[in-house]
């Protein structure tokens, strides 16, 4: 009998042991997890203000190129405007005033050709003005002209201008070949713009460029 008490004794003992080691074991896991837990919030949360740090850039740096982008868009269009508003003024008053002054306006271009046209003769080819009305006028501004004939605009070499209807212009070639003047509305419109486009642009926005 005293055999079995101690066996009871020792069974209760290695239960009573199991037990403890068993509820610790539960107790450590329990920790790991709620650790583990803890651990995952913590991550998801870093994660979570990681990649809003990320998009945040990402948002600011698109929204910078856009503010760019758009305020390059912005002075492309302001330029564009204000070219094609003072090119479609100069074409208004070349519509208004007469022939005879377009071609007068054009002769005045000689000036800048004085001190190559005393000395030569030369073959004149027009277009888009009357071609005995441009010979009176050239022998009239001092120049001693061969010949005067029509030609196409299209084969006259220049390029036309955007916004410009008309196409009115004498090339001037001396029979020695040396020297070829473009007496033309494309190279007037052109020399206007380069020289005036502020002074025009002032003049048709009220003293004040659109901005």
């Amino acid at each position: 009998m005293e055999e079995l008490r101690s066996t009871e004794v020792l069974e209760k003992q290695i239960l009573d042991v199991a037990g403890k080691k068993a509820e610790k074991i539960k107790l450590d896991a329990e920790k790991v997890c709620e650790q583990i837990l803890n651990e995952v919030d913590s991550r998801l949360e870093n994660a979570k203000k990681e990649k809003q740090v990320f998009f945040d850039e990402k948002i600011s740096h698109h929204k910078k190129d856009l503010d760019a982008s758009l305020s390059l868009e912005k002075s492309r269009f302001v330029v564009s405007f204000v070219s094609s508003s003072v090119t479609s003024a100069i074409n208004d008053y070349l519509k208004q005033i007469s022939a005879e002054k377009r071609m007068s306006a054009v002769l005045s271009m000689l000036k800048n050709f004085s001190g190559l046209t005393s000395e030569k003769t030369f073959d004149a080819s027009v277009y888009g003005f009357d071609v005995n009305s441009t010979k009176a006028q050239l022998e009239k501004a001092g120049l001693k002209i061969t010949s005067c004939t029509n030609i196409a605009f299209e084969k006259s070499g220049e390029a036309a201008i955007e916004g410009i209807d008309l196409h009115e212009g004498i090339i001037l070639a001396s029979d020695d070949k040396s020297v070829k003047i473009r007496l033309t509305l494309e190279e007037l419109v052109s020399e206007l713009i380069d020289k005036y486009r502020n002074e025009l642009a002032v003049t048709l926005f009220g003293g004040r460029i659109p901005e």
